[in-house]
C-alpha cells in the first residue's frame, strides 16, 4: 500500500482492521439483527430515511461532476491505461482526498441495509443485496491500494455515480408515501441502468486483460476484479427477470 493512501481512516489499519468492519456488519445484517428485531416492533425511520437518501443524490451527483473532470469529459475513458503497480501520479495527489471520501461512501451505502433489518424488511435484505453492498468495498479497498489512479477507477465512479443518484432520488421520493408512487412508474429503469454499468465494466476489463500489460498485478487480485462485473450482471439480470417479468405476467392475466 503507498504510504499516501495508508494515512487515510479504513487504510491506516491495514487489511486486518477493514476485514473486522465489513464482517461486523455482514454479522449484523444477516445473523444479530434479526435476531435482536425478531419481537421488537419495526423503527419508523421515514424522517430519517428522507434525510439519509437525499445526501446520497447530493454526494453521488457531485461525483458524476468529479468523475467527468478525471476523464477529460469522458475522452479518457475512451482508451483506458493501467499504470504500473503501485505507480504514483504526484499530478493527481490533489484529487486524491476526494477519491479517498468517494470510497468512504460506500461504506455510508451500508446503512441502507441496517435499516432495511431495523424496519423489518427482511424480503429486501436478499442475497443479491447483501452481497453487491459487501463486495462493492472490498473491491474498492483492493484497487485503492493497489492502484487508486488507474481510469477503470474513474470510470467506475462515474457509472456508478450517474446510477446511484438516480436510484437514491427514486428511494428519497418513494419515502413521501403513496400520493408520490404513481409519479415513479420508471423504477424499473434504474435496474436497466445498472445493467448497462455492468456490461460497461465488464468491457473495461476484458480489455485490460486482452490489450494491457499487466503481469505486474498479482492474479489473486486481477481475476476476482476483472469477474465481478459479469457476476454482477448474472445476479442483476435474474433479478430483473424474475421480478419484472412475472409482473407483466400478472398485468396479462388481469
Amino acid at each position: 500500500m503507498h504510504p499516501k493512501i495508508a494515512r487515510y481512516y479504513l487504510f491506516s489499519g491495514g487489511p486486518i482492521q477493514f476485514g473486522v468492519f465489513m464482517m461486523l456488519w455482514l454479522l449484523f445484517v444477516t445473523k444479530l439483527g434479526p435476531i435482536l428485531m425478531k419481537h421488537r416492533k419495526p423503527f419508523v425511520l421515514r424522517e430519517i430515511m428522507i434525510v439519509y437518501n437525499l445526501i446520497l443524490v447530493l454526494i453521488n451527483a457531485f461525483y458524476v461532476y468529479e468523475s467527468l473532470k478525471w476523464l477529460d469529459l469522458g475522452s479518457k475513458s475512451l482508451d483506458p491505461q493501467l499504470p504500473e503497480l503501485h505507480e504514483w501520479l504526484s499530478k493527481n495527489e490533489s484529487v486524491l482526498p476526494r477519491r479517498i471520501f468517494y470510497f468512504n461512501t460506500k461504506f455510508f451505502d451500508l446503512l441502507d441495509t441496517i435499516f432495511f433489518v431495523l424496519r423489518k424488511k427482511s424480503n429486501q435484505v436478499s442475497f443479491l443485496h447483501v452481497y453487491h453492498h459487501f463486495i462493492v468495498p472490498v473491491m474498492g479497498y483492493i484497487v485503492a491500494t493497489v492502484c487508486p489512479q488507474t481510469v477503470i477507477l474513474e470510470a467506475f465512479c462515474l457509472l456508478n455515480s450517474t446510477v446511484h443518484t438516480i436510484m437514491y432520488l427514486y428511494y428519497f421520493l418513494s419515502a413521501f408515501g403513496p400520493k408520490i408512487q404513481p409519479y415513479l412508474w420508471w423504477k424499473r429503469y434504474i435496474t436497466r441502468l445498472q445493467l448497462i454499468q455492468f456490461v460497461i465494466l465488464g468491457i473495461y476489463c476484458l480489455h485490460s486483460l486482452i490489450f494491457r500489460d499487466i503481469s505486474s498485478y498479482p492474479l489473486l487480485i486481477v481475476i476476482p476484479v476483472s469477474i465481478q462485473p459479469f457476476v454482477f450482471l448474472y445476479m442483476f439480470l435474474r433479478f430483473y427477470l424474475k421480478a419484472y417479468y412475472k409482473m407483466s405476467e400478472k398485468i396479462k392475466v388481469k
